[in-house]
């Protein structure tokens, strides 16, 4: 690596006030981000690759890519953009203000979440303006018999000409609704009716799919864990991914969300309901109605399960979708709730639709997997609408997303969300895996020790550390080194709108990729504090996206353990973006990181605002790149090494930053030092230092090959994050001797 060249950077730049977005066309302040990309020649669009088919080796050809991913493969600085519509989406939506209000058109704001976060990120065919929901109130006996009516089922026993003294659905059930208060009754036929509606178009999604493969991937439960060394290939999956409906099943799926907030917004101007129960089970599975008393509900094999209060008891596969329970949607009006699941359950959508709305309370959740917002070629919701919350599942959840949607939605109050592995803004193969918190202090753990969840990670060897692929992260599964069969990653991401956080992982954590995966992470703001160890904070490897958006707050970002390839990190073709806002930041990493890009990636952290304190290992420095061979290789099988542009950046604009090199952990016993502290003694720099510049020196075996290490700290100056109206005449490319 070439020794890096540290310049005073006096009155380089021009002063301005702190801003994002783009400036007016007349602004005279020079950005500090293009100034510093400038220091090698480079301007906003030489960042980014756009592959080309004849490059041998470079893996093409892999079906299922999101449908964002090549236009932020390309402009890397427009995935900071995208981020933030993700988030203001949560923000405005998931508001616990403005949530019985009208969104417009007909529309609640928890459906336009649902389709701003899950179905226009899967699927663009549908904009959002409404549900299409054409349900009037509806006595609920009517409702029920019209279940009858849209599977083909009978009301009516005849035989021998004559009528048999049994069964006699309609006149039980005009008898067993009288437990049900009468003003709920016409409530709930009308969200029923609604559910009817929706249940057409979800048999719509899978006509054309033979029923067996149907049934073998809504029972492969090893997605996750198969997904990122391609060890275990399911045909089944290539065959219903050609073959299914995915704009009926989206369609279903808003009207379920819709028809269910609906109903919610209805019962909420009730005056107090007595305890009663209600079962019915109909042609499409078990109808159980509950009033305000503390009830224990089993919810396998239920189409609907509403409760009007109490602190109740859920257990079994509630909320839970599959081929034999195309709809199931549960609906609690209020109390502190318990839901208990070894099944997939509380919002599970397997080849169907599972969505769980949970309207108040101090509820837990806890299940063993496919739970809490999980969708594998389905949909699944789990919406929690205030209250301090509780969820663990083990394996896929908490917002997780296998050629389908998962959202986990929470609107309000201080929650903790505890999992294995696979979830918590998951974007599996094909999938968007979405958690969304709105407000309130929040803890995120992603289980670090390995005994416990069974997942050790080659990438700590000897360190029990688990692979937990969680907190806004997108897994695509690799077959180049096995079967072939490769299939990209989706969309990823947890987005936290407010609130002092904390968020504690292993590997593959917080804003990362992995083969053609888009992950992220975006923090609104507070105080807040990231744990990760390898693959973690921006970071990814192969082809991919990881971004991490903090907006405010004094924040620290720890790699913790012996750790490597951390806090904007990345390797082979990866954008690894980290952006901080505001606040005295620290900065921590034991290992490689803090800008460190490999094997042509583009890496860059951007803090502005407060005094920061960045640690970092002896011999390294902030933006930089790690040089290889194959970049001059012209001319063979890694010519796309050759052909393209690399960039590790580092850019500290404002406040009186620190640069100290990690202490040795074995002086002091074994100890790692407590980033948050200042050191007993001074350190050797890590880096540049306040107010410097620093780069390869001109000439190096980088600046040759187009592989740019960046570092800047500079006291002054505007940021422009967000992206250049698409008719803004574009600056001619930088121009390179290796292009002739």
């Amino acid at each position: 690596m070439s020794k890096a060249v540290k310049v005073a950077l006096g009155l380089w730049w021009c002063g301005g006030m702190l801003g994002w977005g783009w400036a007016p066309a007349t602004a005279q302040v020079p950005d500090a981000l293009d100034e510093a990309l400038a220091l090698a020649g480079l301007q906003r669009q030489d960042l980014g690759w756009t592959p080309k088919g004849w490059w041998p080796r470079f893996p093409a050809d892999i079906p299922y890519k999101h449908r964002a991913f090549d236009s932020l493969f390309r402009e890397p600085l427009d995935n900071i953009a995208y981020a933030r519509s993700l988030a203001h989406a949560a923000r405005e939506h998931l508001d616990p203000a403005t949530l019985d209000a009208d969104a417009g058109r007909t529309s609640t704001h928890l459906y336009l979440a649902a389709h701003l976060l899950g179905v226009n990120p899967k699927f663009g065919g549908m904009r959002g303006y409404t549900a299409n929901l054409l349900a009037k109130d509806t006595p609920l006996e009517e409702a029920i018999l019209a279940i009858y009516d849209a599977a083909g089922r009978t009301q009516y026993a005849y035989t021998f000409a004559m009528e048999l003294p049994y069964p006699k659905p309609a006149a039980a059930l005009a008898e067993q609704v009288q437990a049900v208060p009468e003003a709920v009754r016409p409530i709930l036929g009308k969200l029923i009716m609604n559910i009817i509606d929706a249940q057409r178009w979800a048999e719509l999604a899978f006509r054309n799919v033979p029923g067996e493969k149907r049934l073998v991937v809504a029972g492969r439960f090893n997605a996750g864990e198969e997904q990122v060394d391609a060890w275990d290939y399911c045909p089944e999956f290539d065959d219903v991914a050609r073959a299914w409906d995915e704009a009926s099943l989206w369609y279903a799926s808003e009207k379920c969300v819709q028809a269910l907030d609906d109903a919610r917004i209805a019962l909420r101007r009730l005056d107090d309901v007595p305890a009663f129960a209600f079962d019915w089970e109909t042609p499409w599975g078990w109808i159980r109605i509950r009033g305000s008393g503390d009830d224990v509900v089993e919810g396998t094999e239920a189409l609907l399960v509403v409760d009007l209060g109490g602190d109740d008891r859920y257990t079994g596969a509630v909320a839970a979708g599959s081929p034999s329970q195309l709809c199931s949607l549960l609906l609690d009006c209020g109390g502190n709730d318990r839901y208990e699941s070894q099944v997939p359950a509380q919002g599970a959508g397997l080849t169907a639709i599972g969505v769980l709305l949970d309207a108040a309370g101090n509820d837990t959740y806890t299940a063993e997997r496919y739970a809490q917002g999980v969708g594998q070629f389905g949909f699944g919701m789990c919406a929690d609408l205030g209250g301090d919350d509780s969820y663990f599942v083990k394996y896929s959840g908490q917002g997780c997303g296998y050629f389908g949607i998962g959202l986990l939605c929470d609107a309000g109050g201080k929650d903790r969300y505890r999992l294995y592995a696979d979830g918590q803004g998951l974007g599996g193969v094909a999938g968007v895996g979405i958690l969304a918190d709105r407000s309130g202090d929040d803890s995120y753990e992603a289980v670090r020790d390995a005994k416990i969840t069974g997942r050790p990670s080659y990438h700590s060897p000897d360190q029990d550390i688990s692979v937990n692929n969680a907190q806004g992260c997108a897994m695509g599964r690799r077959g180049d080194g096995a079967d072939g069969h490769s299939w990209a990653g989706g969309l990823g991401a947890l987005l936290d709108s407010e609130g002092d956080d904390h968020y504690v992982s292993g590997n593959w954590t917080m804003g990362t990729g992995y083969w053609f995966g888009i992950g992220m992470l975006h923090d609104g703001g507070g105080d807040d504090v990231y744990q990760g160890v390898c693959y973690s904070q921006a970071t990814g490897a192969h082809f991919c996206i990881g971004v991490l958006v903090d907006e405010g707050g004094d924040d620290v970002h720890q790699g913790e353990v012996t750790s490597n390839m951390c806090v904007a990190w990345g390797h082979d073709f990866t954008i690894a973006l980290l952006v901080n806002l505001g606040g005295d930041d620290v900065y921590d990493v034991k290992g490689n990181g803090i800008s460190y890009s490999i094997n042509r990636s583009v890496t860059a952290l951007i803090d502005v605002g407060g005094d920061d304190r960045y640690i970092g290992k002896a011999g390294n420095y902030p933006g930089q790149t790690l040089f290889d061979k194959r970049f001059a290789a012209r001319g063979g099988v890694s010519d796309y090494f050759a052909a393209t542009t690399s960039l590790g950046l580092f850019l500290d604009v404002g406040g009186e930053d620190r640069y100290e090199t990690q202490p040795d952990a074995a002086a002091a016993g074994g100890k790692a030092a407590d980033a948050t502290q200042p050191p007993a003694e001074p350190l050797p720099p890590f880096g540049g230092g306040d107010n410097t510049v620093w780069s390869d020196e001109p000439g190096s075996d980088n600046m040759k090959e187009r592989n740019f290490s960046i570092g800047v700290d500079r006291a002054l100056g505007e940021v422009h994050l967000e992206p250049r109206a698409e008719k803004t005449p574009s600056r001619p490319r930088v121009h390179h001797a290796h292009d002739e």
